[in-house]
């Protein structure tokens, strides 16, 4: 059948409108006023608390379930859509559900084209409550409803359930609500099921979209912060280390002076080692007796040695006519 999705487990995926505002459905004739599109909106928050699918209204008569509801939300504007009979157009406020059979002999109907659409089952909302409790303890327990397919004809109308909620949605053959279709989603609709979908936590943890941005909004604002003490922190520490390694680098890479360093070794060589020199002490020299010295004969010299008399020649003025061997007069001595 087409617009069944298969899934890996062996269970399918169904998804159609439960409830389409103003609408005419197969009791319109008898006295049913569709539903506006703020009635629907009440129907499908109260169909949150059951969660029930079945199969032809029967979960009040043998307690089955055939499936679970995954997704559930409302058109936020009109959407064309193509379902079993062509192209349809349905209008902002439809109700749609997706749901998973999980049931072995409801996939095989709905494979085999026995199922068309949905159709919900109007409970008031104390039966629906009683009946939930009792569905709890007693899985088989009946209890008669208001259920809208074709041969609910001569049930009561949903105009006259007070307090009326969605016990459960029915896979049917023939829907009462007869545009109600097995369709095909396409991604901007699940985009919009996405937002219900967050709009409904939000609400549930007390918070609005507005909220949300403000808190998302500080948190940007606290990220941003800490990244900019971790920039400013990891700039300093690489610039310590980039002039840690330049200093390393430079030195590592300067040519030795070996000429340099060879005057500086020369220059400790040749500074004088004072060494302490020990003086001995010596006895003081004793004053010869000067004797005669024996007077030269007529005729001989008495020459005293040059090197004896060294310092007595140094200190005697020098004749200069009587070292050349002339007079005053410049002539020569005979």
């Amino acid at each position: 059948m087409k617009f069944i999705t298969e899934n890996d487990d062996g269970t399918i995926n169904l998804t159609a409108p439960v409830m389409i505002p103003e609408a005419h459905d197969c009791d319109y004739k008898n006295g049913e006023i569709p539903l506006s599109e703020e009635q629907i909106q009440e129907f499908a928050k109260s169909y949150e608390k059951y969660q029930f699918i079945d199969h032809e209204h029967g979960l009040t008569r043998n307690g089955e379930k055939i499936g679970t509801p995954i997704h559930s939300f409302l058109l936020t504007e009109d959407t064309t859509m193509n379902t079993l009979n062509g192209s349809k157009t349905y209008p902002s406020g439809t109700w749609m559900l997706t749901s998973q059979i999980t049931n072995p002999t409801a996939i095989d109907t709905a494979r085999n084209g026995g199922y068309t659409g949905y159709s919900a089952s109007v409970f008031t909302r104390s039966r629906a409550d009683e009946y939930l409790a009792a569905l709890k303890s007693e899985p088989s327990t009946p209890m008669p409803c208001s259920c809208k397919d074709v041969s609910s004809s001569g049930n009561s109308l949903i105009k006259d359930v007070p307090d009326p909620v969605v016990l459960s949605v029915s896979l049917v053959k023939s829907p009462c609500l007869h545009d109600s279709e097995f369709c095909e989603l396409n991604g901007d609709i699940m985009e919009d099921d996405v937002k219900s979908l967050k709009s409904k936590v939000l609400s549930a943890m007390g918070m609005t979209e507005e909220a949300e941005v403000e808190a998302l909004k500080s948190e940007v604002a606290d990220l941003h912060t800490l990244l900019e003490e971790t920039k400013t922190e990891f700039h300093d520490a690489l610039k310590s280390m980039k002039e840690e390694f330049t200093k390393t680098l430079t030195e590592a890479l300067t040519p030795v002076d070996e000429t340099a360093m060879k005057s500086e070794e020369e220059e400790e060589a040749e500074e004088p080692v004072e060494e302490e020199v020990e003086v001995e002490e010596t006895e003081e020299p004793v004053e010869e007796e000067a004797t005669e010295e024996p007077v030269a004969e007529k005729g001989e010299s008495k020459a005293e040695p040059i090197h004896d008399n060294l310092e007595a020649q140094k200190s005697k003025p020098i004749n200069i006519y009587e070292y050349m061997g002339k007079n005053p007069d410049g002539t020569r001595k005979h």
